[in-house]
């Protein structure tokens, strides 16, 4: 899973729970098609989209990568 807000090019890894990203932040348990600025579950990303640095540091360290 991953969550990205609509209004932004960039998306966020999701922790296996479904409520944050790796990176901490909140996922809204509201499903909007508009965009908003609250960060939003998805199944998919789009290849133009961005993953967050943050995101990617993390996964990176879980997998043994650096």
């Amino acid at each position: 899973m991953y969550a990205t807000r609509l209004m932004t090019q960039i998306y966020h890894l999701v922790e296996p729970n479904g409520q944050h990203t790796l990176c901490g932040l909140r996922i809204s348990r509201i499903i909007s098609g508009r965009k908003t600025s609250s960060l939003q579950l998805v199944n998919d990303v789009e290849s133009d989209l961005t993953i967050c640095k943050h995101c990617q540091r993390i996964k990176g360290q879980e997998s043994g990568g650096q």
